[in-house]
C-alpha cells in the first residue's frame, strides 16, 4: 500500500473513532459534568442539593424564554443558559421529583398564551416584540409560585440560586410557620402626632420580606398568649408589663424558637415622651429597651447605658467640619459595618453572611452566675469600647466620638446564642395572680393553673441581638424610584438575611441559610483601611490643634481692632500695629495649614494605589520577562552542552 492509500485509510479511521468516541461517551458519561466557572455558577450548593432531594411530592417548573426574540441580545441568552442550566442540576438532583419543561413563546403561539395565563410578564422590545423571561412551578397539591422576570441586574443575578431554591422550598412548604413579632416599635406604620404635625411612619419593610416565608403576625405588648405562633421574634422589649414578661418566660423555658432584639438607644423609636405637646421631649423620651429580669435567669446580661463604638468598623460618611466652612469624611463609630471578621463562621446564622449594618447597638455578655452557654455570633473589633449612651441622646459630634474613643482592646459581642437549662424568672408564678384556696377537708391543694414552669422543659432555644434599628428599612435597603405603585428598591445590607437565618435557625429548617449568595460578600482592601485609620486620627488632632489656633489668633485680631476702634488713629502705636499685623500673619498661615492638612488625609491612599499599579503594571511583567530570559538561557546552556 503506497502512502497516500495508507494516509486516507488512517484519516477515515480516525473520522470513525472520533464519532465512535462521542456516541459512547453521550450514552454513558450523560451524567457526567465540569463547570469551570470562576464562581461555580452551574453547581449547586449542598442546601439547594438538599431541598431537592427531601422533596416530598412531585414539582414542576416551567421555563419560558423567547430564545428568538432575544436574539440580538447576547447578554440576554447568556443569562438564561445559565438559569437552565442551574435549573437541570436541581432536576438531576431530585431524582426524578422535580420536572423541568422548556418553552420557546412564539408570538401569538399557545406556548404565549400558557406564558401569559400563569403569570409569567412580558417585556416589549423597541421592534415591536415581546420577551418572555419567566419561571413557573407547580405542586401536586395546586400551590403555584413564579418568577415572573428574571431581573437582569448584577446583583439578583449574583442571588439566582437562593431564589430558585426559595421558589422551590416555598412550592414543597405551602404551610407557612407562623412568626409573631412582639414590639413596642410601629411595625405597621402609623405613630406620629397629629398635635404636632408629625405624619405616621411607613409600615416597615421586613414584614414584606418575612411574608415571602412565613406568616407573619405583629403582636401588641400586652399580649400574654402565644399559643398560636410557631416562632417569637421580640423587638425592642421597651417597658414590657410583667405578664408579657411572664409569658415570655414561659415560652423560653418550653424550648420553643425565640429571637430578641434590645437596644440601648434605639433611634426608630418615637419614644414615650411624658409631654406629647412639647417638640423636645422627643429627644428626652426613654429610648431603651432590655429584658434584665429573663436576661437574669438566662445568664445573659446587656451592659447599662453603653453603646459600642468602634473605629475599625465605624462607616466613613460627610460631616460638616469645625469651622463650618467645608466638609469632611470622618468614621462614624457608632455607624458599624460588620465584615466577614465579625460574623461568626461556625454558626449558621450567619455562617454566609459578610455584611451586617448596626447603628448604637450595645453590648452583651454571660453573667458572672451564668449556666448557660453563650456563644457570639456578631463581634466587635478590638478598635471598639463602650462609650455613655446619654452622648447620643441628641445629635452625636462624630469627630469628637472619633478623636476621644480609646480602644479596649476587646471584641465586644454584639450578637449571640444561648442554650442551656435555666430556672424561671417568675418562681411564684404568674404575676397578679393568687393560688386556689386549700381544701377544708385538709387534703392536698389542686395544682395551681398560673404556677407554670418552674425550670426548662426542653433547653433553651434563644438568639439574642443588641441593636434593634437593624431591622429598620434604612438599615438595609435604599429607595432607587417609584414605577407607578411600586417602589424600586435595592439592599445596601444582609440584615433581612439575617433575621431570616435566625428564624431558620431556632425553627429548624436550615436548607436555604446554607446556600451562599454568590458575589455578595464584601471583601474590604483592610491595609488601604488602616492607613485610612491613622490618616484620620493624625488628621483630627491636628485639626483640633489648627482649629483652637485659629480660634485664639481671631480673638486676638478681635481684641485689637476693638482697641482700635475705641482710640484715636494717632493714639495706636507702632507696637501694636506690629502686633496686629503679626496675628493676621497667624491667622493666614494657620487656615494654610488648616487645607495642607486636609489634602494630606488622602495622600498616603494615592501613595499606597501608585505602589499598587506598579506592582500590577511594572513588576508583575517584569518578574515574568525575567523569569522568560532565565528559563532561555538555562535551554541555551543545556542545547550548548549537547
Amino acid at each position: 500500500m503506497n502512502t497516500r492509500n495508507l494516509s486516507l485509510a488512517g484519516g477515515g479511521l480516525a473520522l470513525v473513532l472520533f464519532f465512535a468516541v462521542n456516541v459512547a461517551a453521550n450514552a454513558s458519561l450523560r451524567s457526567v459534568r465540569l463547570d469551570l466557572t470562576e464562581d461555580k455558577v452551574f453547581t449547586l450548593e449542598e442546601g439547594s442539593k438538599n431541598i431537592a432531594k427531601r422533596l416530598d411530592e412531585p414539582l414542576n417548573l416551567y421555563f419560558y424564554f423567547s430564545r428568538r426574540v432575544a436574539g440580538e441580545y447576547p447578554q440576554v441568552i447568556e443569562y438564561a443558559d445559565r438559569i437552565l442550566g442551574v435549573l437541570r442540576e436541581y432536576a438531576r438532583s431530585s431524582d426524578g421529583k422535580i420536572r423541568l419543561h422548556v418553552s420557546d413563546p412564539e408570538p401569538f403561539s399557545e406556548e404565549e398564551d400558557q406564558a401569559v395565563a400563569q403569570g409569567v410578564q412580558g417585556a416589549p422590545l423597541p421592534n415591536g416584540d415581546v420577551l418572555y423571561f419567566g419561571l413557573v412551578g407547580t405542586s401536586a397539591t395546586d400551590a403555584r409560585e413564579s418568577i415572573p422576570f428574571f431581573a437582569l441586574d448584577e446583583a439578583k443575578q449574583r442571588t439566582l440560586e437562593y431564589d430558585l431554591s426559595k421558589l422551590i422550598w416555598t412550592l414543597a412548604h405551602p404551610d407557612k410557620k407562623k412568626v409573631g413579632l412582639l414590639s413596642v416599635l410601629p411595625l405597621e406604620g402609623g405613630g406620629g402626632n397629629p398635635m404636632l404635625g408629625q405624619q405616621g411612619g411607613e409600615r416597615w419593610g421586613i414584614l414584606d420580606q418575612l411574608g415571602d416565608f412565613f406568616e407573619v403576625e405583629v403582636l401588641p405588648p400586652s399580649t400574654e398568649q402565644f399559643e398560636d405562633v410557631d416562632v417569637l421574634v421580640v423587638v425592642h422589649p421597651r417597658d414590657f408589663p410583667e405578664t408579657t414578661q411572664y409569658a415570655l418566660d414561659q415560652w423560653a423555658l418550653a424550648g420553643k424558637p425565640l429571637v430578641v432584639f434590645v437596644d440601648p438607644q434605639c433611634d426608630a423609636d418615637p419614644g414615650a415622651a411624658d409631654d406629647p405637646t412639647n417638640p423636645m421631649a422627643r429627644f428626652t423620651a426613654k429610648k431603651s429597651s432590655e429584658l434584665d429580669r429573663l436576661f437574669g435567669a438566662w445568664g445573659i446580661e446587656l451592659v447599662k447605658n453603653q453603646i459600642v463604638c468602634d473605629k475599625e468598623l465605624g462607616i466613613r460618611q460627610p460631616a460638616r467640619s469645625r469651622d463650618g466652612r467645608s466638609q469632611i469624611e470622618v468614621p462614624y463609630v457608632h455607624f458599624l459595618q460588620l465584615g466577614e471578621e465579625s460574623l461568626s463562621r461556625e454558626d449558621p446564622v450567619t455562617r454566609l453572611l459578610g455584611n451586617v449594618l448596626i447603628v448604637t447597638a450595645g453590648s452583651l455578655r454571660k453573667s458572672a452566675e451564668g449556666t448557660t452557654t453563650f456563644t457570639p455570633i456578631l463581634q466587635s473589633s478590638e478598635q471598639a469600647d463602650e462609650v455613655d449612651a446619654g452622648q447620643f441622646q441628641f445629635m452625636p459630634d462624630p469627630q469628637q466620638l472619633f478623636a476621644s474613643l480609646v480602644p479596649g482592646y476587646e471584641r465586644l459581642t454584639l450578637g449571640a446564642r444561648v442554650t442551656g437549662t435555666v430556672k424561671s424568672a417568675f418562681p411564684d408564678g404568674k404575676p397578679g395572680s393568687t393560688p386556689p384556696p386549700a381544701p377544708e377537708d385538709g387534703s392536698e391543694a389542686p395544682p395551681d393553673p398560673a404556677a407554670g414552669l418552674k425550670e426548662s422543659a426542653q433547653p433553651l432555644n434563644l438568639l439574642v441581638f443588641a441593636d434593634a434599628d437593624l431591622l429598620h428599612d434604612r438599615m438595609w435597603m435604599r429607595e432607587l424610584g417609584r414605577l407607578g405603585n411600586q417602589v424600586l428598591v435595592t439592599q445596601v445590607s444582609e440584615n433581612v438575611d439575617l433575621l431570616k437565618n435566625a428564624i431558620e435557625s431556632v425553627s429548624g429548617g436550615a436548607e436555604l441559610m446554607s446556600i451562599r449568595m454568590r458575589g455578595m460578600t464584601s471583601r474590604p482592601f483592610e491595609r488601604v483601611q488602616e492607613i485610612r485609620r491613622e490618616a484620620d486620627q493624625r488628621y483630627l488632632q491636628r485639626q483640633q490643634e489648627l482649629e483652637r489656633n485659629l480660634q485664639d489668633a481671631e480673638r486676638r485680631l478681635s481684641e485689637l481692632q476693638k482697641a482700635k476702634a475705641e482710640g484715636s488713629e494717632e493714639l495706636v502705636t507702632a507696637e501694636q500695629r506690629a502686633e496686629e499685623e503679626k496675628v493676621r500673619e497667624e491667622l493666614v498661615q494657620t487656615r494654610k495649614d488648616l487645607r495642607a492638612v486636609k489634602h494630606q488625609l488622602t495622600k498616603d491612599i494615592e501613595r499606597l494605589g501608585t505602589q499598587l499599579k506598579w506592582l500590577n503594571i511594572g513588576l508583575m511583567p517584569a518578574l515574568v520577562c525575567a523569569a522568560a530570559l532565565a528559563l532561555g538561557s538555562w535551554r541555551g546552556k543545556q542545547r550548548g552542552r549537547t
